[in-house]
């Protein structure tokens, strides 16, 4: 004789209320923050390999997972299913399978729409708040896990935004580690397509690599003294426009460096800000110290005047001669430290002579990188500051059409990062203002 087997009682206001058409709840069982639920019968189970619709019980498991009820408020809308399901095994073929079901991923301890709650929380909100508002039923490290799995299902699913014909690379630094933000130039406004995380030189050299596309004819340089050594890997049929304000840049690298030493029991204040401030700039009243300090001091006297002939020549009508003649005087009579860095700039004139050509004016990307840096080094989390970067690309990119062509994404206008990165850091720094 068949033992009858007693059909479950179903709750059929908790149903409504959790909203998951694949399952039901079961009656009498659980409380406000536990559901147990199983799921709707819908016909016969057929066999996924073979398609046989004769099957049989295999076993009953219990599966464990957070979801989030869809019109509830407060901390009560976080539950917990505890879901009954059965695995089956095919009469015909053996195959034993568990059907899939769409509320969430096989194996997951999340419903999907609860992901997608953490996800959208997360652009707005670090890991720990996130997972505050959870009643930290879901960790920061789990989120972050959570992030990074779909970042790497969009970077597989999304078109390729490389589109324009000029491509802008900046680079970041952070805690001896290095970063690329990738930009599309487009009507001279920089777009962010991509933010390339925290790297070590060599998995640069392996992300640069990806660039080697027939679409870009033009690569713009704003990148720090470790970055140039990967850059010179770079494919050899795309040209390289370097921004003239980069050697710049390592020009005051090695006055800061000499300045600091050569002043280091001077009593006057603010004495580094002086030397590092270009002479069209200086207030009137910083000029009797500035005179004394380079007064005994010809090694780095020397060193400021051709660092502040090379900020004049950047700022005022720069050119490809100009910058010659102050490279050559550099090797002719200059700072030894200076020379490597003139004759760099020498090495490179053709590639700053595109740069000329294309209409950049000097140290602009340079203005951008030297923005995001420093917002970003405000921040707790350099990388996390630029992954919501990303997360912002994903999400809402600027598109372009010309006439009937197919719209080109564009990405994120850097402006609208950089006040992002500055609403963040004014947010964090409310929060930790004693």
């Amino acid at each position: 004789m068949s033992r009858r087997v007693d059909e479950p009682v179903i709750d059929q206001s908790r149903t409504r209320q959790l909203g998951l058409s694949e399952l039901v709840v079961l009656a009498n069982l659980g409380d406000n923050l536990t559901f147990y639920v199983q799921p709707r019968k819908r016909g016969c189970t057929v066999c996924p390999r073979c398609g046989c619709s004769k099957t049989t019980i295999h076993m009953s498991r219990v599966r464990k997972l957070r979801d989030i009820l869809p019109h509830a408020q407060g901390a009560s809308r976080f539950i917990e299913l505890d879901f009954s399901f059965r695995s089956y095994c095919c009469s015909d073929c053996k195959y034993v399978f568990s059907p899939v079901y769409q509320f969430a991923a096989p194996k997951a301890r999340l419903t999907r729409r609860l992901e997608d709650f953490l996800i959208r929380e997360s652009f707005n909100r670090s890991f720990e708040s996130v997972s505050h508002i959870t009643n930290q039923t879901v960790s920061p490290a789990a989120i972050k896990l959570l992030i990074d799995r779909w970042i790497q299902e969009k970077d597989q699913t999304r078109v390729h935004p490389y589109t324009a014909s000029t491509l802008g690379l900046l680079s970041y630094q952070s805690n001896q580690t290095y970063g690329i933000l990738v930009l599309n130039i487009d009507d001279e406004k920089p777009y962010l397509v991509d933010v390339l995380s925290e790297t070590g030189a060599e998995s640069m050299r392996t992300a640069l690599r990806q660039f080697e596309i027939s679409d870009i004819q033009q690569i713009v340089l704003d990148l720090t003294e470790t970055s140039w050594a990967v850059m010179a890997e770079k494919p050899p049929h795309i040209a390289s426009l370097v921004d003239p304000g980069f050697f710049y840049n390592l020009v005051q690298e090695q006055l800061y460096d000499l300045a600091k030493k050569d002043t280091r029991w001077l009593p006057m204040p603010n004495k580094l800000e002086v030397i590092m401030t270009p002479q069209r700039k200086i207030l009137a009243t910083q000029q009797y110290t500035l005179k004394q300090i380079l007064k005994q001091r010809p090694k780095l006297s020397k060193m400021y005047h051709a660092a502040d002939a090379l900020y004049d020549i950047l700022v005022s009508g720069w050119s490809e001669q100009l910058l010659i003649d102050w490279a050559n005087q550099i090797l002719t009579n200059g700072p030894s430290s200076l020379m490597p860095i003139a004759q760099r700039m020498l090495d490179c004139m053709p590639n700053i002579l595109l740069y000329e050509k294309a209409g950049f004016p000097a140290m602009k990307f340079s203005t951008i990188n030297e923005q995001i840096t420093g917002y970003t080094q405000k921040l707790r989390s350099c990388s996390s500051a630029l992954e919501k970067a990303r997360l912002l690309y994903l999400i809402a990119p600027d598109t372009i059409q010309v006439g009937e062509s197919v719209p080109q994404r564009l990405g994120v206008p850097i402006a609208k990062i950089i006040n992002m990165l500055k609403e963040q850091n004014l947010t964090q720094e409310r929060i930790y203002t004693p």
